[in-house]
């Protein structure tokens, strides 16, 4: 019997052929047989979670392969064209494959930069796969607590920055704090400088904790998704840096619909059940939120060695007016002067030099609004959005006068088409403002004042705290949140226009 194997092997190996990639960029690749199945070379950072199969490569390489048909795709990020061909080996063959990914949006020559501010990679992996992707900047989230627990620690040899190169980097010692169900959420804590130790459960203490902890450090508080239960009170009270709205429910084969089991806040709408509802759930969220005159802006991750996408696939682009470096950037990144994307490349100029983050006060004139989109797949529509309504729609990218005399805020959103999983865009908020005029919705005060009511009485009949004094921590917190948005509700509404919904029911005016 051993005997036979060994002359099987052999015979492999004999007829056995070879497959030589050409490289001129570290690249994604999907390799796979007729099977399906992903072929990878020694040396490869191999990824595999779920339909999500690839590896990460720096360089040309050779495989030997069985003789048969094969499929080989690139890519390398939203910037660049994907790649894909075809072939089949024979035996004994040497077939060579030239890999192309053109850069077709330069966006660093431009100022902009990319992060992807969630992920659980290997650490060593996290060059390499920052190049691979033309990712600048992501966490490595190593100090995670999963449900009340710690599901991995961070190294305590490393600097809290590590630079691949001067447009590259990580840092190694952010935390999430991730407690669903009947916990209250999950937060990320970026660009800490030390370790924020873990002394609770699944309960206690409130995420706001954490918060003030990070801030204490000088680090930045991502609400990595805008849903989970507390993200609401953890806006008012003022712990919300930036807020996920591309985020890793999304991913390149399909959208992950469940969130009531989760502890995420109900979905009120038929529509929102949906591949694309899911993205509109998530933004007419984050719309409420600006219109109760939160300045909050957008972030994006794709959880990357948890779910099925490559890092980078959801990230948040920052328009730097300085050299890159991780501070800079997570500064841009609080300032707004971003947007969120797993598709186009969205930019919103409004008299022809307000970006993202900046503020207009409205008088009588009109405002001259640019929308551009550039992508490498097929743009489907842009909207501009102004205080929770589309206020235009166009299917290419446009600059339009506007009379706008109510003060709030406006940004801009971009789909692509014919995509298993919605690939969009949001802006971060050009703010506007009228002196003697409110920019306060109330109805969506009151939206969010059910919303914490709801999580508070949750609270109330929770039988796992382990004590009276944490179960009155919690609903403190979100009792002090919903006093913030009680006042809010009293504001004078700025129009008696009932809420539009931007969920693309309303045709635009």
């Amino acid at each position: 019997m051993c005997l036979l194997l060994l002359l099987g092997s052999a015979l492999n190996l004999l007829t056995a052929a070879t497959l030589e990639v050409r490289l001129s960029t570290p690249t994604r690749i999907y390799l796979t047989n007729a099977k399906g199945e992903l072929q990878a070379p020694p040396n490869s950072a191999v990824y595999k979670k779920g339909k999500e199969e690839h590896f990460s490569v720096a360089q040309t390489f050779t495989i030997d392969l069985v003789p048969g048909p094969y499929t080989l795709t690139a890519e390398k990020g939203p910037e660049y064209q994907p790649f894909t061909t075809t072939f089949t080996l024979t035996e004994n063959q040497r077939h060579t494959v030239t890999v192309n990914v053109p850069h077709r949006i330069p966006m660093n020559a431009r100022g902009w930069y990319s992060a992807d501010l969630h992920n659980h990679r290997k650490l060593e992996d996290m060059p390499l796969i920052l190049l691979t992707e033309d990712l600048n900047f992501a966490p490595a989230l190593t100090d995670w607590i999963w449900e009340g627990r710690e599901n991995s620690a961070p190294p305590r040899n490393l600097a809290p920055v590590q630079s691949v190169n001067p447009t590259h980097a990580f840092t190694t010692i952010d935390k999430e704090i991730e407690r669903l169900m009947h916990g209250p959420g999950a937060i990320d804590l970026i660009g800490l400088k030390s370790i924020v130790p873990f002394d609770g459960d699944w309960l206690y203490p409130p995420n706001s904790y954490f918060a003030e902890q990070a801030r204490k450090q000088g680090a930045y508080v991502d609400a990595e998704k805008i849903m989970w239960r507390d993200v609401p009170a953890l806006v008012a009270l003022g712990h919300i840096d930036f807020a996920g709205v591309v985020h890793n429910h999304f991913n390149r084969h399909n959208v992950l619909l469940e969130t009531d089991r989760w502890g995420m806040a109900p979905k009120d709408k038929p529509e929102y059940r949906t591949n694309e509802g899911m993205a509109l759930w998530t933004l007419d969220i984050y719309y409420r939120f600006l219109n109760c005159g939160f300045r909050l802006p957008v972030s994006a991750g794709s959880a990357s060695g948890v779910m099925a996408s490559p890092i980078g696939y959801n990230r948040v682009y920052a328009h730097l007016d300085k050299p890159f470096s991780v501070p800079t950037f997570l500064a841009a990144l609080k300032q707004g002067r971003s947007f969120s994307t797993n598709g186009p490349m969205l930019f919103l100029k409004a008299n022809k030099h307000a970006e993202p983050g900046d503020t207009i006060v409205l008088n009588a004139q009109k405002l001259t609004i640019e929308v551009a989109v550039e992508t490498t797949g097929t743009l489907e529509r842009i909207e501009l959005i102004h205080n929770g309504r589309i206020i235009h729609s166009s299917p290419q990218p446009f600059t339009i006068d506007l009379t706008i005399n109510k003060p709030g805020w406006l940004a801009a959103r971009a789909f692509e088409k014919n995509t298993p999983s919605p690939r969009y865009a949001q802006t971060s908020p050009i703010y506007l403002t009228k002196p003697g005029l409110s920019a306060i919705y109330p109805n969506d005060a009151r939206y969010f004042i059910e919303w914490l009511e709801r999580e508070a009485a949750l609270y109330r009949n929770e039988t796992r705290f382990r004590s009276a004094a944490h179960r009155k921590a919690m609903l403190d917190f979100f009792e002090n949140a919903i006093r913030v948005y009680r006042k809010l509700a009293t504001e004078r509404p700025n129009s008696t226009e009932p809420r539009a919904s931007a969920s693309g029911l309303r045709k635009p005016q």
